[in-house]
């Protein structure tokens, strides 16, 4: 899953990366709007979060526009690691950033413990800690994919999704008028292939990330802080299998 950059990746390769990540994705997301109120893993929300409160004259309107700030640090520390020849086995690169990730959701779990949670201000510095980690996140698998799959947020998946399901729509109907010799079809355009790839990684995407979603909120509710370290094993995990397949890689070129 972490050997393989780009246009050397198959289709299998993206899938597993986008189920995984995105799973990830959609538990942190959820489970930080229970803890602390805010969403956390894109960045439209607090774009319009930092516009009510600029409106308005909040204070807060800093915060929001911080948390915009930390998804871009986030994103931007990502790819200068993944960029840099520092580390020449690209996927100890990889594992290094899911550890980091990682570290990043157990400090916000340690924070969760420590500070006031009821302090609105407390909520956005810990806010702070999971856009950083949702930016990098979403750096580090747009990277490793070649653009082909982003995992923190589903507006483009579903937008994606419905461009194939109408294409899907349109070859059935085709058919079912070849059968039935009736002409359902209005105009003479050529319909596009729908690609079984694509839809399959979308909906891959889709379900992992409601998936993810659901079950990090209904730990959090039950759970509180402690949920986090769920998605914090799963990174952990996920960065020794990289380092570990890389070193395997490395061995088997000697």
């Amino acid at each position: 899953m972490f050997r393989h950059e780009g246009a050397e990746r198959s289709n299998w390769h993206n899938q597993l990366l986008a189920g995984y990540l995105a799973l990830i994705a959609g538990f942190v997301n959820s489970a930080g709007f229970i803890l602390i109120g805010s969403f956390t893993s894109h960045v439209t929300g607090n774009v319009g979060r930092f516009a009510d409160d600029l409106a308005l004259g909040r204070t807060a309107a800093a915060f929001a526009a911080l948390m915009v700030v930390a998804y871009f640090l986030g994103a931007f520390f990502a790819s200068m690691a993944i960029e840099s020849n520092v580390v020449r086995r690209r996927s100890t690169v990889y594992g290094g950033l899911l550890f980091l990730e990682a570290g990043l959701l157990a400090m916000f779990a340690l924070l969760s413990y420590l500070l006031d949670t009821a302090n609105p201000r407390f909520r956005d510095i810990q806010a702070l800690l999971l856009c950083l980690a949702m930016g990098l996140q979403n750096s580090l698998v747009t990277r490793l994919s070649g653009a082909v799959v982003r995992t923190t947020h589903l507006t483009g998946a579903v937008t994606d999704l419905g461009i194939e399901a109408s294409r899907w729509f349109r070859l059935w109907r085709a058919r079912l008028g070849e059968r039935t010799h009736l002409r359902l079809v209005v105009g003479d355009g050529k319909a596009i292939e729908p690609r079984l790839p694509q839809t399959l990684l979308l909906l891959t995407l889709l379900l992992a990330f409601v998936t993810g979603s659901a079950l990090g909120a209904i730990l959090a509710a039950h759970s509180g802080q402690v949920a986090l370290l769920i998605p914090t094993s799963f990174l952990v995990a996920g960065g020794l299998f990289a380092i570990y397949t890389g070193r395997e890689l490395a061995s088997l070129r000697r």
